[in-house]
């Protein structure tokens, strides 16, 4: 199939009113390069053909052809996430920020979770991310992505941005990815180019001033705005920033931008650009909010601890949460977030889900499966690749004979998922919306 020409409206906006020149349409039809970050609590993965790290991540690394990720279980484990280059620098960026102890952050428009992992990287584990997502089927790709990270400081929510405007200053960061009219994936999905269309940079314009509107009010006085596209229009970037510096509740704020990073139109805002940066098309502006922020020392909730379901080890920081879909694991900080939450919220993941009350058994919960570190609370089914590769299918197979009950499976002793042993076969409990659907030949 031949791949779609960039469109006309698009190539005359880039060789008029841009700072990028032929040089990038150039690059828009050369061939993507692939990256990966690794999950820096489970260990490297093995097998991928690594050539070089991504200069603006600790974590992140370059391959050497794009392999099948589907057919790899440490990445349905989380071991690592296939991630465009660019997008890793936000990991970079939180670690410059004056944050103090306990940072609570909002990733407004989060999926697919990318971002939201390289910020949970990045900052300390007593921080907090409310992870946000207001379409339903993006906001399960979303709640899936962080439950293979293994973490217990970070919720997922599905909430229009407005049902955030009454939280005044309660975030300390605010990540504004916004929806966007895609021109800086139109070398990764060729699809996009057929997409766009001449009024695509207005409409989106719109959409992300609403946005940012909806959230002005729950950022912090002294707090951080991080606006970030994959455009590379003015509508949807430098007029954004220009008009929140307009307001006078924002100014722009220094950070150590990658030197291949071409600064925006007036100097607001960089630019990563195929060709130039070896990565997709990525704006990014960091800004402050005016003001100075009253800081008050979180005070750490009580929670019970009481679960006799099935033992289960908590660390010296870590908690039980539970609500009327299950008990949760969760960071103290979360817990004490949570409960002095007063506008409700559509809440889709808290933390590790231990156990869903809807539950009859005494069956665990997946998430349970994929902590960072390998769980204890059952006895360990280790599996070769290929058998790894068919539970991750759904199916069953022979196995060695064991004691009946629970089990954990693991692939080069990182948590899969579980399955329940009855002697002579099993139950394959892996999730059937994560199944492996492609045939193993």
């Amino acid at each position: 199939m031949l791949t779609p020409s960039l469109p006309d409206e698009f190539v005359k906006a880039i060789l008029e009113d841009s700072p990028f020149g032929a040089s990038l349409l150039t690059a828009l039809d050369s061939t993507s390069p692939t990256s990966i970050r690794i999950n820096p609590r489970k260990g490297t993965p093995i097998g991928l053909k690594v050539t070089k790290p991504v200069p603006w991540n600790e974590h992140g690394f370059y391959l050497a052809d794009r392999p099948s990720f589907t057919l790899d279980p440490l990445y349905h484990a989380g071991v690592y996430y296939a991630q465009e280059a660019a997008s890793m620098v936000v990991g970079a960026l939180i670690k410059e920020l004056p944050l103090g102890d306990q940072a609570i952050i909002l990733d407004a428009c989060a999926a697919p979770g990318g971002k939201t992992l390289a910020l949970a990287d990045g900052l300390p584990a007593d921080s907090v991310i409310v992870a946000n997502e207001i379409n339903r089927h993006r906001s399960n790709i979303l709640a899936e992505n962080l439950s293979k990270w293994g973490l217990d400081n970070v919720i997922v929510t599905q909430n229009s941005t407005d049902a955030f405007s009454t939280m005044e200053g309660l975030f300390d960061v605010l990540l504004v990815d916004a929806p966007c009219s895609g021109e800086g994936m139109f070398r990764k999905d060729v699809k996009a180019r057929s997409e766009w269309t001449p009024t695509s940079p207005l409409d989106c314009s719109i959409r992300q001033q609403r946005i940012l509107t909806d959230l002005t009010a729950c950022l912090k006085a002294g707090g951080f705005l991080i606006y970030a596209t994959c455009t590379f229009n003015r509508q949807e970037n430098e007029e954004q920033i220009a008009s929140l510096l307009a307001s006078q509740t924002f100014e722009l704020y220094p950070w150590k931008v990658p030197s291949a990073c071409i600064p925006g139109r007036n100097g607001l805002g960089h630019y990563f650009i195929p060709g130039i940066t070896e990565s997709e098309g990525l704006y990014i502006a960091l800004m402050r909010k005016r003001g100075t922020a009253i800081h008050h020392p979180p005070r750490l909730s009580e929670a019970t601890k009481s679960f006799n379901l099935f033992p289960l080890h908590l660390t010296q920081n870590q908690t039980l949460y539970e609500d009327f879909r299950g008990v949760h694991r969760v960071s103290q900080t979360l817990n004490t977030f949570l409960k002095g939450l007063k506008t409700p919220l559509m809440v889709k993941k808290t933390g590790v889900h231990v156990w869903d009350k809807n539950s009859i058994s005494d069956l665990p919960h997946h998430d349970l499966s994929l902590v960072s570190e390998v769980s204890t609370e059952f006895p360990i089914l280790a599996l070769a690749k290929d058998e790894a590769l068919r539970y991750l299918r759904g199916e069953t197979f022979p196995i060695e004979k064991h004691p009946k009950g629970i089990y954990l499976v693991t692939y080069e002793k990182r948590g899969l998922g579980y399955i329940k042993h009855l002697g002579n076969r099993f139950n394959n409990l892996y999730p059937k919306e994560w199944r492996i659907r492609m045939q193993l030949g």
